[in-house]
């Protein structure tokens, strides 16, 4: 099993129907998780992002500032719908063993991806206008414990 798992939703998206990009406000809030994130969780073994479609490139646009600041690939082989695969591979595969993985996915999968890591306490959904918020996943002795963090990156996070 992983050490942690840190599970959030990408960046802001534009008003614009269709637009699979970030909006200028998801641009600064990838930019500022480049220095959050490792600064306050440690630097990551893994960067996961959603595989891009044509309706959004959207996580892997909100961690390609990390991507690039740490020299790390992103990992972009599980569709969003492919969330059960990805849980399982992460839960089973000994690269992932003892791992901080930071994993940016859309916000409609994320609680049933937290269930299917084993998070028995995931609530039921994650809410539309919600970006400020990652969910801290730490496994001991088989079992996975949730804690919910406040990013507090940007004006109108909330607290």
């Amino acid at each position: 099993m992983p050490a942690q798992v840190l599970l959030f939703r990408h960046a802001e998206k534009p008003q614009t129907a269709g637009d699979p990009d970030l909006s200028p406000r998801g641009k600064i809030r990838a930019a500022a998780l480049a220095v959050y994130l490792p600064n306050v969780f440690g630097r990551p073994s893994h960067l996961i992002a959603a595989q891009p479609s044509k309706e959004s490139d959207r996580p892997a646009q909100t961690l390609k500032p990390l991507s690039e600041a740490l020299a790390m690939p992103i990992d972009m082989r599980f569709a969003n719908a492919d969330f059960k695969k990805l849980a399982h591979e992460l839960l089973t595969n000994p690269e992932y063993q003892c791992a901080r993985i930071f994993l940016c996915w859309h916000h409609g999968e994320i609680p049933d991806l937290a269930r299917e890591l084993q998070v028995t306490d995931a609530p039921d959904n994650w809410g539309d206008d919600v970006f400020d918020r990652v969910w801290q996943i730490d496994f001991n002795s088989n079992h996975a414990k949730l804690t919910k963090v406040h990013q507090k990156l940007l004006f109108g996070d909330k607290d």
